[in-house]
């Protein structure tokens, strides 16, 4: 018995609708597929562009910190919570920091010459203005005490600075010399100062290159039989962390820029110019 004709065109226009959803979500997949790939695409188009943009960022602060202020630029004490700019379809933040090398968090650690008790040289590397080292007796000329930084690695610098906690400016530093050192054991003396009454002194000298060991050398102070007090010890720099964006990627770059030349810019009068790059990391931005 044949079956009738209306049976068999409901079983066509089942085949039919069964045929066209599968056409239909092969389709879709495949449009998916290529949706994805080009958001990938466009991630990774923008991935790049932020890394670029980082670099650019990176570029201009240094740039700014080499430049005086009379040449357009910012000059090397220039510190900023983060500035902006637009650079072709995205754009770049800069951020600038004091940068210390003489800090224990950033790998340094200290020795000295005699320590009162309790008042250990790693005191003047903890980054607590509050907390210092002593030296077990007063510096004397024929006698003198010292504190020694020692560095992760070599490094170039010019500017350095110690501070001596309120109430103690009888016992800073008064005749000292800074001295640097590449293996612990000769020391060359960067800079001496006779007859100083500040207690936060920053000291600039010609840049000294391969530096491993900082050494503050004090041979005189004003205070009675009691010793030097050093409550901050420091290699100073500059911090730069710059943030490249576009579309919704963000890429960063940090690095620490330290004195290298010894250029003086006449124009400051006494700033020397960054010229080295000591390390330089990318990091995806937190």
């Amino acid at each position: 018995m044949k079956k009738p004709l209306a049976s068999k065109k409901g079983i066509v226009l089942i085949l039919t609708f069964i045929i066209m959803t599968v056409l239909t979500i092969i389709t879709l997949a495949f449009l998916y597929m290529i949706s994805g790939q080009a958001r990938a695409s466009g991630y990774d188009m923008d991935s790049s562009k932020a890394l670029w943009l980082a670099e650019a960022g990176m570029q201009k602060a240094v740039w700014n910190l080499k430049t005086p202020v009379s040449g357009g630029g910012q000059g090397e004490n220039w510190v900023t919570a983060g500035t902006t700019e637009s650079l072709g379809s995205g754009s770049y933040t800069m951020k600038t920091e004091r940068w210390d090398w003489a800090l224990a968090s950033n790998g340094a650690s200290a020795a000295a010459s005699s320590s009162a008790s309790g008042r250990t040289p790693d005191l003047a590397v903890d980054n607590n203005d509050a907390t210092y080292w002593q030296s077990a007796s007063k510096p004397v000329p024929g006698s003198p005490q010292y504190i020694t930084v020692t560095f992760p690695y070599a490094l170039t610098i010019n500017r350095v600075r110690f501070f001596v906690p309120s109430g103690s400016s009888q016992q800073a530093p008064k005749d000292y010399d800074w001295q640097v050192s590449t293996d612990g054991i000769t020391y060359t003396n960067a800079k001496s100062v006779n007859g100083s009454t500040a207690t936060d002194v920053t000291n600039e000298f010609t840049a000294a290159a391969n530096v491993n060991y900082l050494r503050l050398n004090v041979s005189k102070i004003d205070g009675g039989s009691v010793g030097c007090i050093i409550a901050a010890l420091e290699a100073v720099g500059s911090k730069i962390t710059s943030t490249g964006s576009s579309g919704a990627v963000s890429r960063q770059a940090v690095r620490t820029a330290a004195v290298h030349d010894g250029v003086v810019v006449v124009a400051d009068g006494n700033s020397t110019v960054y010229n080295q790059i000591d390390w330089d990391e990318i990091v995806p931005a937190v």
